[in-house]
This record gives C-alpha cells, structure tokens and sequence, in this order.
C-alpha cells in the first residue's frame, strides 16, 4: 500500500494561531526561516526516497523566488496552498477566487510546469465554504485535499466521506481526497499527521495507518516544515481555539517522521490518485 505525504510549505510565523498578533501586511518584518526548514524537510525525504507534494504558500514566493525551484528539482509535485494564508469561510467567495489564482499563475510561472491540486489553509473547506470547490473546478485544478472529516472548532465537516471521491459539477470533476481518519469505537479519528504527529505518541499514527492498509485504504499524511524546527522564535498566543499547540513537542518531530518514511511507503497525491498529467 503506497500512501499519499504531503507538506503544507509556511514559514513559522504565518500559521492560523497567529493571526491575531501577526498580521499579513507586517509578514516581511518577519525573520524568514522557510528555507533552511524546507532544505531539512527535503533531505529527510530524500534519505527516504520519498516523493511528496509541497503545498506551497506562494507569498514566500515572492522572498523566496528559489523556493519552488528546488522543491520541484528534487522531484516533488508543486501545488497550491494559497497565497494570503486566509481561511476561505472567511474570506468569501470572490477574495478566496482571487488569492487561488494569483498562487496558481506564480507557482507555474516560477516552475514551468501546472499545479494541479490544492490544499486549504487549516484545511477550512467546510459547510460554510463548500462554494471553494467550485471555485476550483473553475481554476483548472484536478484535485483538493481540504476536507476533514472530522469535528474541530477550526475546520472540519464530521460525517463527510473519508476517502477519495470525484466531485462533479457540469461535466468538470474535481477529486477530493479527505484528510485521513480510522473509525474506532464508533468515532472518527484523525491519523492525518501535523499536530497528530507532534502531540501523540508515534504508535498511534502507526497504528492508523496500520488499520487503513489492512481496509486497502491509501491514507493521506502532512508536515509543516516549521514543526521540524524547535529553535524558531517564540510568540505569546491564545491560538484561534483559545489554546495554540504551535510549539508543543517540536522536538520530536524529526525523530517520527524519519520513523514514519522507514515504517510506510508514501507517494505525491496525484501519483496516489493515478491521475493523468495535466
């Protein structure tokens, strides 16, 4: 079974968390530590031999014109994470249109070569934004990977559908690829990576994805590269659920994640989703 590893490219200061100190027109004063924080997740997916896809936010683009270049050199999938960094329920429709676009059109300028899947910031394609999949069907992206399926204050759609499925809409489709979750006890968990990583012990994520081979069932895993940096600079935060886990376990991030890559097979999304070349 080859799973799907993908990786949410933000710098450390540009989380949902916190916004509410940190705003976007003061991103540039900033010290930027997305690079060398990419740099260390590529080499450890190259230890691996690992292939992902890097979801890019394309305003580090801009400070960071090299950034895409090297990811899509090591022979990673390029997509799309936005460029503002916004929740789309609440940006609203039209804003959420324009910051897609404008990260598409700079990625595949800079790289020479389509974006063709997108994954929300916090993964905020939910009940109140379920237009954002329209928006990109418009787009030309072939693929999503926003939905949880699960329930949290931030994001999520609890009894959504839990793996891949087509979405059509006039004769385009879109296909979602819902953030992984194993059903226990009559719940539904998450075992999709990130915070999961960090914050619980490692066999539980073994222990998910374990379960999820043996229902034939690709899961679908993400890193931030600032969660493989325990040294970034520190913020007081409340953290948009009244309580941020931003800092919380860093340190054991790399040690997991190189168990991870050894333990389980990965693959870039649309590799998973055998998806024909754009």
């Amino acid at each position: 079974m080859t799973h799907a590893f993908s990786v949410d490219v933000e710098d450390w200061y540009q989380v949902s968390d916190f916004e509410e100190i940190v705003e976007f027109s003061a991103w540039h004063w900033y010290e930027s530590r997305v690079i060398a924080n990419t740099e260390r997740t590529l080499a450890l997916l190259d230890e691996a031999g690992v292939r992902a896809t890097f979801f890019i936010l394309a305003w580090n683009v801009h400070r960071h014109p090299e950034l895409p270049r090297m990811i899509s050199a090591a022979g990673h999938e390029i997509g799309s994470h936005g460029y503002s960094h916004g929740l789309a329920y609440e940006m609203g429709e039209e804003p959420f249109r324009r910051d897609v676009e404008r990260s598409k059109k700079l990625l595949e300028d800079i790289t020479g070569t389509p974006v063709v899947g997108y994954r929300a910031p916090s993964f905020s394609i939910t009940t109140r934004s379920l237009w954002a999949l329209d928006v990109l069907l418009d787009l030309g992206f072939q693929y999503d990977s926003s939905i949880f399926p699960v329930r949290d204050t931030l994001y999520g759609i609890p009894g959504a559908r839990r793996f891949p499925f087509p979405i059509t809409r006039n004769g385009r489709t879109l296909t979602e690829f819902p953030m992984s979750t194993v059903r226990y006890a009559g719940r539904t968990l998450p075992v999709g990576g990130g915070a999961y990583l960090r914050l619980l012990p490692y066999w539980y994520t073994r222990w998910g994805l374990r379960r999820l081979e043996r229902e034939r069932r690709a899961a679908i895993l993400y890193v931030h590269p600032w969660e493989l940096d325990p040294d970034q600079p520190r913020v007081r935060v409340r953290g948009k659920r009244g309580l941020s886990t931003h800092y919380y376990r860093l340190r054991t991030t790399e040690g997991k994640l190189r168990q991870l890559l050894s333990d389980f097979r990965f693959a870039p999304v649309a590799q998973v989703l055998q998806l024909a070349p754009a």
